[in-house]
């Protein structure tokens, strides 16, 4: 799939230029990564960048700038004399932050909790279910003469 942002728009959101062959490779990667997280918390195939809503491309810029200013996600870097610490978004790469992830939920149509009821048919009735009266009459059908209807028999 096509990625949801362009090298062009993450070197203008990281402010750096995107030149040599190893920065085009990495941005690449982080905006493959980052196309999958908003795919996936979208709910949202979105095939190609111009069908994607414009949150869900900057979204993808952001989180794909995030990764490539720091691809190994360090969260702090010190020296002989200063200590740089990052804040936990930014440490995370191309993950997306709560906010990122709340902006996109008005477009994923999966939303909640989906129970789904299941029967397994190929188990053994229990001996108790064999006993008389516990069988529910299923009916009868209508005959085409209409005078004796016709028993569709009983329910396991």
């Amino acid at each position: 799939m096509e990625h949801l942002a362009t090298i062009e728009q993450v070197s203008a959101r990281s402010g750096e230029e995107i030149t040599t062959p190893e920065e085009i490779a990495l941005a690449e990667a982080m905006l493959l990564e980052a196309s999958a997280w908003v795919r996936h918390y979208g709910g949202q195939p979105w095939p190609t960048q111009a069908v994607a809503p414009e949150v869900a491309v900057a979204i993808t810029a952001a989180a794909a700038s995030r990764g490539f200013m720091n691809p190994a996600g360090y969260d702090s870097e010190r020296s002989d004399m200063s200590t740089f610490n990052r804040v936990p978004e930014y440490a995370a790469g191309t993950q997306l932050s709560k906010s990122e992830i709340a902006m996109l939920k008005p477009f994923n149509r999966r939303q909640g909790i989906i129970s789904v009821g299941l029967e397994n048919n190929d188990r053994p009735r229990p001996r108790m279910s064999r006993r008389a009266g516990f069988y529910a009459d299923r009916g009868y059908a209508p005959s085409a003469d209409g005078t004796k209807p016709i028993p569709l028999g009983t329910w396991p």
